[in-house]
């Protein structure tokens, strides 16, 4: 699947998930959109090793920063390098765009993501896949007054309905983080930020969602994804098709 530093023949209709840190996989292909590829690190809090192996370029973007925040910059860079060897042999440091965005190189979709002890990287060939949007959240409830402020009154009904009838008391956290992912999938479509309010989730207890986009004017009515709780976290996933 690698040519000689330029883009080849996208990955199969199974995403494939590339794991770091640990034996098995946390996010799995199934949650994926197809033909992507992920890597994912189970990561020692404050480890700066990979940050240490990113190109001078990329480290320079975060020059001023503690090591704490070196080292999730560090890891979610250095997966999105992993997944791009998937892609192309050679390529250039990903560099940031407007609000913090990644910088792909051309012919790549891409969103990283980390949380506590874990980071990951997302990428799609942009000839299918548009944009596409990962997030990844402990799995614990969010902190009080937190559910309120991001969930609309609809949202917030639809929530307690499931959490009541099905048991599941994490779908807060599952709301925020598909939140997340909408915004993450939206952005680079855009450059437009993204508020809590103007996106209308559908959260289904199947594990999809359909995220309807509030802002206008919108480049698509809506944003699909997939969700599950899994090995202690909670996961999302985004795309938007290419047209």
């Amino acid at each position: 699947m690698r040519h000689n530093g330029t883009l080849a023949t996208a990955p199969g209709d199974l995403a494939i998930v590339e794991t770091f840190g640990a034996q098995q996989p946390t996010i799995p292909r199934g949650l994926l959109p197809q033909g992507t590829v992920c890597a994912e690190l189970h990561s020692v809090q404050g480890d700066l090793s990979q940050f240490d192996a990113l190109p001078a370029e990329e480290q320079a973007l975060v020059e001023g920063a503690v090591d704490r925040r070196k080292a999730d910059f560090g890891d979610s860079r250095w997966c999105a390098h992993q997944a791009l060897k998937n892609f192309m042999d050679a390529h250039p440091p990903i560099l940031r765009g407007p609000r913090g965005m990644p910088l792909f190189p051309q012919g790549i979709s891409g969103s990283l993501t980390h949380t506590d002890g874990f980071r990951a990287a997302l990428l799609a060939p942009s000839e299918r896949w548009a944009s596409v949007g990962i997030d990844v959240e402990v799995a614990r409830p969010l902190p009080e007054g937190v559910f309120n402020t991001i969930a609309n009154l609809g949202e917030q009904r639809r929530i307690h309905k499931a959490m009541r009838s099905e048991d599941l008391q994490l779908l807060d956290t599952v709301l925020f983080s598909a939140k997340e992912a909408t915004y993450k999938t939206w952005f680079p479509l855009t450059h437009r930020f993204l508020d809590f309010d103007q996106a209308d989730i559908d959260l289904r207890t199947d594990g999809t969602f359909t995220s309807y986009l509030l802002a206008r004017p919108v480049p698509v009515p809506f944003i699909q994804g997939r969700w599950t709780i899994r090995n202690g976290y909670v996961i999302t996933a985004a795309a938007v098709p290419a047209r």
